[in-house]
């Protein structure tokens, strides 16, 4: 039997079911080049690359439709006899435009009965019904996230030199092992600044995020997040230090390794001496890069750094800055981390080899990584369970940790008590009641 021969209204429905197989295989399609898109940071609904390919179709419809028109005209033209030409060239244009007409009005519902047939069962395969996981009752802190979460961003602070592709690559493969574990798509979120993080995460722009100990208390006073796991380094130790660098060709590292007790004072002496006269920070709400260095070195000694520098400390926004800005001489002192120069060795082994570490904090506590109170409970242990064993070594290698271990908000207490006393000092308390308790904090 010929297609021609078969009942118009069988052809209708082998047709649909023709365009509901390739409306779905498109959609699929269009799933997985809408979540490459998103995956570059590239917002585009899958909805939107659905519309885009269906009238690309149709598109193609038509031109077929016309072309086989002509096809048929032709044809028709040929099987005509002397007889039937007499009819009016008028009549039969007519009749042509409204066979045209119809198929492409045929041919057109035809199309988008099947792309919303192909979409319905898209929607069905990518929602089955599954009953829910038991979750507890929601903590009445924010009702401003749905209880069904879709996709996790997962906010990148600037600590990381995340400016190479083999950086980016490796937060990718992280995003992906997260992806596999939890079931849920993930996106990488990175910021510009400690604030940004901040911000985005007690927005709901972001649901987790990897924190410094100054940034993650500055967030958590919104009660909106929480620090579940903080991460363990290479060597398996919990923490980090606070340094002050300079360049090994500057007059200041050229000294015998100091008493950590006394290298303080050092520091000031030299500014006093006029042998450090620029110096750079890195970011207020910077734990290493800020709070410590000015607690433990200024604080302590009881000033203020714009009163001693010549020149007012600049603020360079990133610890591979400082670093570079060392590096190349442009300031003479600056602050930095041990986590930091680690990851500088690496990524710039010959702007390493000039710094010369000349101050050292007490030992910080390791980064935190939090998330928002009012995800649901079962995504919150599904996230604890992804981190506390989590073994990919490829991956953390090259971020410098060997894995995460549990921890609470009171882990980074050390770090409230150093923001308190700075907000005293800031605040005009006694210098030498306040110097006596920044003695006690930062004593090695």
């Amino acid at each position: 039997m010929k297609f021609r021969e078969i009942d118009g209204r069988i052809k209708i429905l082998l047709l649909m079911l023709c365009e509901i197989l390739l409306g779905v295989i498109l959609s699929l399609i269009s799933s997985r080049i809408s979540s490459n898109l998103n995956n570059l940071n590239i917002n585009v609904n899958q909805t939107l690359v659905m519309l885009i390919i269906l009238l690309f179709i149709i598109c193609c419809v038509l031109v077929l439709v016309k072309y086989f028109q002509k096809v048929e005209h032709k044809t028709s033209q040929k099987d005509i006899s002397p007889e039937q030409s007499a009819v009016p060239v008028t009549t039969k244009l007519q009749s042509t435009k409204k066979i045209l007409a119809r198929k492409v009005f045929v041919s057109t519902s035809l199309v988008l009965a099947g792309f919303v047939a192909a979409f319905i069962v898209q929607k069905i395969l990518d929602n089955p019904v599954i009953p829910p996981l038991p979750v507890a009752s929601p903590t009445p802190i924010s009702t401003s996230i749905p209880r069904v979460i879709k996709v996790l961003k997962f906010a990148i602070l600037p600590t990381l030199d995340f400016k190479t592709l083999a950086e980016q690559e490796n937060w990718n493969n992280f995003i992906k092992d997260m992806e596999r574990t939890l079931g849920i798509s993930a996106n990488i979120l990175p910021v510009q600044s400690y604030k940004e993080a901040i911000e985005a995460i007690n927005n709901n722009d972001a649901q987790i995020a990897w924190f410094g100990g100054q940034s993650y208390i500055e967030a958590a006073k919104e009660n909106q997040i929480e620090a579940f796991a903080q991460t363990v380094n290479n060597d398996g130790s919990r923490g980090y230090y606070s340094y002050l660098i300079t360049n090994k060709n500057q007059p200041i590292s050229q000294v015998e390794a100091l008493d950590k007790n006394q290298s303080d004072k050092y520091i000031i002496d030299a500014i006093k001496k006029s042998l450090i006269v620029t110096f750079a920070f890195n970011d207020k709400n910077s734990t290493s890069g800020f709070l410590i260095p000015n607690l433990c070195v200024f604080a302590k000694n009881g000033i203020e750094p714009e009163t001693v520098l010549s020149n007012p400390p600049s603020f360079l926004r990133s610890h591979e800055a400082t670093a570079l800005a060392v590096a190349d001489e442009r300031v003479d002192v600056a602050t930095n981390n041990s986590e930091a120069l680690a990851r500088l060795q690496k990524s710039h082994p010959q702007a390493y080899q000039k710094i010369e570490i000349i101050w050292e904090s007490p030992i910080i506590p390791s980064d935190p990584i939090a998330y928002r109170k009012d995800l649901p409970e079962n995504i919150k242990k599904n996230i604890q369970d992804f981190f506390y064993n989590y073994q990919n070594q490829t991956v953390l290698n090259i971020m410098g940790w060997s894995g995460f271990e549990q921890a609470s908000d009171a882990t980074w207490n050390i770090i409230r008590d150093f923001d308190d006393i700075t907000k005293k000092i800031k605040s005009g308390a006694s210098n030498s009641q306040l110097q006596a308790e920044a003695q006690r904090i930062c004593s090695p």
